[in-house]
């Protein structure tokens, strides 16, 4: 992933944040970095699938639904979807659609409710995905 790419897009970020709305030259912008993965994204948001949760000593993670009955507990800049084990992880995308959509929904207005919950709960949002996160990678071969 280009360093270009990666300007860009915390650009694009930071001018979302600034007043929590996509103005049509920022969803343009938008589209040329993403062009495959944003209607994904924009979809998951629009149906309310991106969930914030939060611990007692300030760990956060979300929970984004997918199109199936699945969910992905994303952490950071990590999600166990497939397509980011295969395709983010080997270097060949930046984001998949639900850590895109997470980013986008976190600086649009109003803010993501967020779901408070006990050091207990939050452990239980890790370990649901264990099973996930620990499946094969294809390997690329150079």
């Amino acid at each position: 992933m280009s360093l270009h790419v990666l300007t860009a897009w915390e650009i694009l970020r930071r001018q979302i944040a600034s007043d929590g709305t996509v103005t049509e030259a920022t969803m343009q912008d938008l589209n040329g970095l993403f062009q495959k993965l944003l209607p994904s994204a924009l979809e998951i948001i629009d149906r309310g699938w991106v969930h914030r949760v939060c611990s007692p000593c300030g760990r956060t993670l979300h929970v984004v639904k997918g199109r199936s009955e699945s969910q992905y507990v994303c952490i950071g800049d990590y999600c166990p979807c497939r397509f980011y084990l295969n395709t983010v992880v080997p270097g060949d995308a930046m984001l998949c659609k639900h850590l895109l959509a997470v980013h986008l929904r976190d600086v649009l207005q109003p803010p993501l409710q967020v779901k408070q919950v006990s050091d207990a709960e939050y452990a239980n949002y890790l370990l649901s995905k264990t099973e996930t996160i620990q499946s094969p990678v294809k390997r690329r071969i150079t």
